[in-house]
């Protein structure tokens, strides 16, 4: 009884027909379907999971291999899966036109998707194991512009398989980029000012520089903007395009730093004490094994005292490496002159006349 049962749904199913097909046809391509796809599902699961055992073992090339994997998508899976059951079944020419671009088209953009995963992999794998910031960044930006023209080359392949006449398409693009760079040309300017930083290295990473009018270390190098922390602790943030076309300063790059000082000495001071003067500071800065002496000169009398010009260059080893050698010498000189009986010339400004007061307005 249950055997012809189940051979008169079988009669029934083959007489009902659609596009060309019965239904059991339908219903065996179904079926078909539904183990193709869950077998490609399983042995993505198992692949994933074999590659992920093997990385654990040092091996390098799994992780990408992992990375393509998780960036395969269902939707392929299951494209690939319809084209194989519909295999077999006879489609008119522009079902089985359709079903093909489907598949072409669906195979494209997941290789786009394992080119970008590839190229993501890469660049994760290189910052990993490079310290240096200033490649890493070169790196990213490199991995963008891949990016960039996988997506627009395989979108082309896409278009022309479809039958696009590409030829026209890029040409229209020409006209269209051209009103788009005009529309973005500031945008544009940063990212190419960007690679130049990049490329040219005018600073990298930590390096303590002077753009113009503001000083600070370099924190950031990015695609549109160059990020600063000034020394008084905000962040000063430069578009590329300024940067490039501005005079830049940077100081780590310094052999030697020149460092030209001022002091007065009293009027009172006799002829032997300003002949000691030089002499003693040339002593002062030649104990400092950081500093280079270059000159102790009496040059100048002026109103406020006699005007003492001491120069020495100081060897650059970090960023305020100066600051600590100028605070050393200022203090050794300041505590041989008060031994030696040496006095500063000092001036007390008074203000004569009071201060202006605010201005009062007008009333109409």
């Amino acid at each position: 009884m249950t055997t012809y049962y189940w051979q008169y749904i079988g009669q029934g199913l083959a007489h009902y027909r659609f596009s060309g097909h019965s239904a059991l046809a339908w219903i065996t391509v179904a079926l078909i379907f539904g183990v193709i796809f869950v077998f490609l599902k399983a042995g993505l699961r198992v692949s994933r999971r074999i590659l992920v055992a093997t990385a654990r073992g040092g091996a390098n090339w799994p992780v990408f291999l992992d990375k393509a994997a998780r960036h395969t998508h269902s939707w392929f899976l299951a494209t690939l899966a319809a084209a194989a059951a519909c295999e077999r079944l006879t489609l008119p020419g522009p079902s089985q036109a359709l079903l093909g671009d489907v598949v072409i088209t669906a195979l494209f953009v997941q290789t786009a998707l394992w080119g970008h995963a590839f190229i993501n992999a890469s660049i994760d794998h290189y910052r990993a194991r490079s310290h240096d910031g200033e490649r890493s960044t070169i790196v990213v930006a490199m991995g963008l512009i891949a990016t960039i023209l996988l997506w627009l080359l395989l979108m082309l392949a896409v278009l022309s398989n479809l039958g696009v006449n590409v030829t026209a398409l890029l040409a229209g693009f020409g006209v269209g980029g051209i009103a788009l760079a005009l529309a973005v040309q500031s945008t544009l300017a940063d990212f190419l000012a960007s690679l130049w930083i990049l490329f040219d290295k005018p600073f990298v990473l930590d390096d303590p520089i002077a753009i113009d009018a503001y000083a600070g270390t370099v924190e950031r190098i990015g695609l549109k903007t160059t990020r600063l922390r000034s020394p008084s602790g905000e962040q000063i943030i430069i578009s590329n395009s300024d940067v490039v076309k501005s005079r830049i300063r940077n100081y780590k790059r310094m052999r030697e730093r020149t460092l030209v000082s001022t002091l007065y000495l009293t009027y009172e001071s006799g002829h032997e004490a300003l002949a000691r003067a030089a002499t003693l500071i040339e002593g002062v800065v030649r104990k400092d094994n950081r500093a280079r002496f270059l000159r102790a000169h009496f040059m100048d009398y002026q109103p406020q005292g006699l005007l003492f010009e001491v120069a020495y260059s100081v060897r650059e080893t970090y960023g305020d490496a100066y600051r600590d050698v100028q605070h050393a010498i200022n203090l050794a000189i300041f505590h041989t002159f008060h031994e030696q009986g040496i006095e500063f010339a000092h001036q007390v400004v008074a203000h004569t006349e009071p201060l202006p007061g605010p201005i009062a307005k007008e009333v109409p």
